[in-house]
């Protein structure tokens, strides 16, 4: 007897298999990242085709063969129109989809973080400040350290210490050398102090430069490649 299963999930990833095949990777609600593979979908002339696009919410109905999650019927929930209808915010999207994909280990639950992801896709359906925009971005980033186990420490002085994980007085080597704002801005988002980046006269581009930190310190942690210039006009990461 097939025992299925009902839940939503975003669409972070897919890749194409055959001529008509395709495997896409979901983070769901209940089950964490899950990569289904769905037979036909390439070919199928339904509605159902727009629920397995990359940044889609969508509910799946599912079960288990072997080794393989093949998906039953599939709906699509939101297709997040706002967001791809706004090139910097479709970016951001997309650079957050990237870092789950990354990250996230397959049929590990994380339905806090996929709560918060929902809603930070929610906040930028209806936000155009790019403040605003980014300073979201980096608290994500710096919660998902943090629920990787990892903890950053405010230390001292004005380079930040990939191997110590916070900030030391000396330049070392495996060390990035920030301004004072900078600095200030990464330790509001470790004091989890957001608004008051929101709210203060901060720099768009040391805002993006304390995203950048956070995004080399989880490459640095995990021998990932997360980039933001892939996703934005603009940002160099080196």
């Amino acid at each position: 007897m097939i025992n299925f299963i009902t839940d939503n999930g975003i669409v972070i990833n897919k890749n194409d298999f055959g001529e008509a095949d395709r495997y896409v990777t979901v983070f769901t609600e209940n089950f964490g990242k899950i990569v289904f593979f769905i037979k036909g979908i390439r070919k199928s002339k339904k509605r159902e085709v727009s629920a397995v696009d990359i940044l889609t919410l969508s509910k799946f109905t599912f079960y288990k063969k072997k080794e393989s999650y093949m998906v039953s019927t599939l709906q699509s929930i939101d297709s997040y129109s706002e967001i791809k209808g706004d090139l910097e915010n479709l970016g951001l999207s997309l650079y957050m989809l990237s870092v789950l994909n990354t990250v996230l280990v397959e049929n590990n639950r994380k339905k806090r973080l996929y709560k918060i992801t929902l809603k930070s896709f929610e906040y930028l359906k209806k936000s155009s400040d790019r403040k605003n925009n980014f300073s979201l971005i980096a608290y994500y980033l710096h919660y998902i350290i943090r629920d990787e186990g990892l903890r950053i420490n405010k230390g001292e002085g004005f380079n930040f210490s990939f191997e110590k994980s916070g900030f030391v007085k000396e330049n070392e080597h495996f060390s990035l050398k920030v301004s004072p704002e900078q600095r200030e801005i990464v330790i509001k988002i470790i004091e989890g102090k957001v608004k008051e980046i929101i709210r203060g006269k901060y720099l768009v581009e040391n805002i993006i430069r304390a995203i950048l930190l956070f995004e080399k310190y989880l490459n640095f942690q995990f021998g990932i490649e997360l980039k933001l210039k892939n996703y934005i006009m603009g940002v160099e990461n080196d």
